[in-house]
């Protein structure tokens, strides 16, 4: 009898020991400022948004465990590129096409929308509305973003953080940027900001971005967001922040 209790213990260890190599953790990268409604910081410390809801739905469809960790945009995309940082969020292959970039990634099947606007001082005249376009001025954007390809060095000034982009254009130190209409209304509310948009100049579809050593994952992470999909468990978290 002790010797069929003590293989049964050994069994239960194996098969214990064995799911514990299955579980998954993945570093999940995210800016060391708040971008809502992606992801921000409350008031005890945790993470919250569009982002951080998704992946607590595909860490309960996986067991993927997701790590956080905060860092400049610039960092962090130089982090997945030597893959100390596994996981980007909310990025369309577009905005990474640098070869040493594009030859690290893979990306899981698009989980959203974003769409991309021209943000302006609402009283100023430099900006062309037949054509959607600014028609002068000094464009500014954050440090590690991609920036429109006609603007030139000289008219860029790098910033850490959205938030900080539409304080400098309301105070007329900058006079556009780009960024996700998204983002751009949930910066703007409770703030008295003279600030306007564009139509849309572009509709991006964001996907997770992992490193290719993490590859085995992704047909698990893409089939978790076919069912959320399906279920309209997916939809119904979106819908939480319009």
């Amino acid at each position: 009898m002790k010797r069929f209790l003590l293989c049964l213990i050994l069994a239960l260890s194996a098969c214990s020991y064995s799911l514990d190599a299955r579980a998954e953790s993945l570093v999940v990268g995210l800016m060391n400022v708040d971008r809502p409604p992606y992801f921000w910081k409350d008031d005890a410390g945790g993470y919250q948004g569009i982002f951080i809801d998704i992946l607590h739905e595909l860490k309960k469809e996986t067991g993927i465990h997701f790590i956080y960790k905060a860092l400049p945009m610039a960092r962090l995309r130089l982090y997945m590129v030597v893959g100390k940082v596994d996981v980007e969020m909310g990025i369309d292959p577009q905005w990474r096409t640098a070869r040493n970039e594009a030859e690290s990634s893979i990306y899981s099947e698009p989980f959203m929308e974003s769409k991309e606007v021209y943000v302006i001082g609402a009283s100023k005249g430099n900006f062309d509305y037949a054509r959607n376009v600014p028609s002068a001025g000094k464009f500014c954007g954050v440090l590690g973003f991609n920036k429109p390809k006609f603007v030139g060095e000289t008219y860029r000034q790098a910033l850490l953080s959205e938030a900080q982009l539409l304080k400098m254009i309301n105070k007329n130190r900058c006079d556009y940027t780009v960024m996700p209409y998204d983002a751009f209304r949930y910066l703007k509310e409770g703030q008295i900001y003279n600030l306007t948009t564009s139509k849309p100049i572009a509709t991006y579809k964001l996907r997770m971005r992992l490193h290719k050593q993490k590859a085995e994952l992704l047909p698990r992470v893409d089939a978790a967001l076919a069912r959320m999909k399906k279920d309209g468990r997916l939809a119904a978290l979106l819908q939480k922040y319009n």
